[in-house]
């Protein structure tokens, strides 16, 4: 069956935090469209009798009817379609329940436009399964991958200097989401874990290879600040940059 767009109901009592999810998903491709918007389950549910819907993103909590007890229904009546629940820290053990009655993902707030961006793609690779969707709109698949190969090829040559993502994407005439998505496609992961991985990669080969101070690594890498250094550092290696180096330094002789 072929579909032209992909329509996305927004489940939320917080009428703000609705229109920042539509302001993202409106700044991506054309195939993704806000279709309904409702303040709570019940609201969701009326809905689906009218309209047609693909993707149902909604809060885990909510008066009058709740994300999960959404979720459970849906997954009941309208089985075809994707359920992505919103979710804070304090609510990671209904996040938990939520994976059991089988949605397809939660998300964690505050929701990032590069996060959510990551979900679409995800969510329009799952419906490619059922559906055929329309190929990207906004460029030939040759332009996009000269455009892919541009953005690494930047990243790579300026990954020192305090590169921002969005500026790159404006700069190559896209928006951030849509410079998320086709990166995403063809190399696998997001921009900005590119960018991250190949600044940590550098930076491990600096702390093994040389005695120059935490600091001025970070520095060397693009992490002028070296507490965020060294948070993003361990939060991908699972250790300090100075275990890093005394794990990874061979003892020198006496």
């Amino acid at each position: 069956m072929q579909i032209n767009h992909i329509n996305i109901l927004l489940v939320d009592d917080e009428y703000l935090l609705r229109q920042s999810l539509l302001h993202y998903i409106e700044r991506m491709d054309d195939l993704f469209v806000v279709a309904a918007q409702a303040s709570n389950g019940e609201q969701a549910l009326e809905i689906l009798k009218t309209e047609t819907i693909h993707v149902v993103i909604a809060d885990i909590r909510m008066p009058v009817m709740d994300g999960l007890e959404l979720a459970k229904k849906v997954h009941e009546y309208y089985p075809d379609i994707i359920v992505v629940l919103l979710t804070g820290y304090a609510d990671f053990k209904y996040a938990q329940e939520a994976l059991r009655i089988k949605v397809f993902d939660y998300l964690l707030k505050p929701i990032s436009e590069e996060d959510l961006s990551s979900e679409m793609i995800r969510i329009r690779a799952h419906l490619e399964k059922t559906y055929e969707l329309p190929e990207d709109s906004v460029v030939s698949t040759r332009d996009v991958h000269a455009n892919v190969d541009y953005a690494v090829t930047y990243m790579q040559d300026h990954y020192t200097e305090q590169l921002d993502i969005g500026s790159l994407a404006a700069s190559m005439g896209f928006t951030s989401a849509y410079l998320t998505k086709i990166f995403n496609k063809y190399v696998g992961e997001t921009p900005l874990k590119f960018l991250t991985n190949l600044r940590i990669r550098e930076a491990k080969r600096l702390l093994i290879e040389t005695s120059l101070p935490i600091r001025e690594i970070g520095e060397k890498v693009g992490y002028p600040d070296q507490f965020h250094f060294s948070k993003t550092f361990r939060k991908l290696t699972g250790v300090n940059p100075s275990a890093y180096r005394t794990e990874n330094t061979p003892e020198q002789s006496t």
